[in-house]
């Protein structure tokens, strides 16, 4: 049996297809938010646990300081097709007020999405990753075990000073904020 006829009998796309046939807006929507939604689901809950998991904590944010650029992007210009093309197939041209948009819960649920990823993007997956990096050195430099899947040894180690207890509560509250 073909994939698509698969779903057809199992009827996810049943409904689906004669709204969205002929209007590539819609089809469009959907797939930016899937893609949106399916990189959180894959990045949140199976490879960044998987990663944390397995590799030692530096390695594990080398590999982050990579990945989480391209994440927050590709999450930034979902929520923004997402955006547009709500705006397309409701009628609200991008020169109506900003209560046009958020007269309707989606609207205001893909404006705070667009919002946050762009915050993200811009300003706490850089800072973060230089929080983190800082931490790495600091870390180098007080001769600290690198290990698998726990947090950094600075919260255990006697030799840690209050800036170094700072630097993890800054780097903590940025990653609660990049959420």
């Amino acid at each position: 049996v073909p994939w698509h006829e698969a779903f057809r009998r199992v009827g996810l796309f049943w409904e689906l297809q004669p709204k969205t046939r002929g209007k590539p807006h819609v089809k469009l929507n959907i797939a930016s938010i899937s893609t949106s939604f399916g990189t959180h689901i894959w990045v949140g809950g199976i490879a960044g646990l998987t990663m944390f998991k397995t590799l030692k904590r530096r390695t594990f944010g080398k590999v982050q300081s990579k990945l989480f650029p391209k994440y927050a992007t590709l999450n930034t210009s979902c929520s923004l097709v997402a955006l547009i093309t709500y705006l397309h197939l409701n009628g609200i041209s991008p020169t109506s007020s900003l209560s046009a948009l958020c007269n309707k819960w989606e609207g205001v649920i893909l404006l705070t999405a667009v919002a946050s990823n762009v915050a993200n993007c811009l300003y706490f997956v850089p800072a973060t990753t230089k929080l983190m990096f800082q931490i790495h050195t600091r870390e180098n430099q007080l001769k600290l075990e690198d290990e698998v899947g726990v947090t950094s040894p600075i919260k255990r180690s006697d030799k840690a000073t209050d800036d170094d207890k700072h630097l993890l509560k800054m780097f903590n509250i940025n990653m609660v904020c990049r959420c």
